[in-house]
C-alpha cells in the first residue's frame, strides 16, 4: 500500500492534509487527487483516503479535513469531488452524507471460490 501512496503523490495533483492539535499531536489526515469519469471523461477531485485517530471521531475533525480538500480542489477547478467507501462502513456513509455527498454510482464485486 505504501507504493501506492509513493505513486499518487508524485502526480502533480495529489496533495495530503494533516491535522494535528495545537501540541501538534497527529489528529487524521485526507489525501486528495485527480480522478476521472471512465464514461464522461470529466475530470474530478477524489479522495484517495480520510483518517481521523478513533478517539476525534465525531469532534469536527473529518470535517475540516474534508473542508480543506474541498477548497483544494475549488482552486485545482474541479466542479466536483469524490470518493469510494465501503459498503459496510455505515459510520463513514453517514459521515459523507451528513457533509453532502450523495451516491451516484455502486460497485460491486462477487467472490470467486
Amino acid at each position: 500500500m505504501e507504493d501506492v501512496f509513493e505513486n499518487l503523490l508524485r502526480k502533480e495533483n495529489s496533495k495530503i492534509f494533516i491535522a494535528e492539535d495545537k501540541n501538534r499531536i497527529f489528529l487524521g489526515y485526507i489525501f486528495i487527487g485527480e480522478g476521472t469519469n471512465m464514461i464522461t471523461g470529466q475530470v474530478h477531485g477524489f479522495i484517495y483516503d480520510i483518517f481521523v485517530k478513533e478517539e476525534y471521531r465525531g469532534k469536527g475533525v473529518g470535517k475540516i479535513l474534508l473542508e480543506e480538500a474541498q477548497n483544494y480542489c475549488r482552486k485545482k477547478g474541479y466542479s466536483t469531488i469524490g470518493l469510494m467507501v465501503s459498503t459496510k462502513n455505515q459510520e463513514a456513509i453517514k459521515f459523507y452524507i451528513e457533509t453532502g455527498f450523495t451516491a451516484t454510482q455502486m460497485f460491486m464485486e462477487k467472490e470467486l471460490n
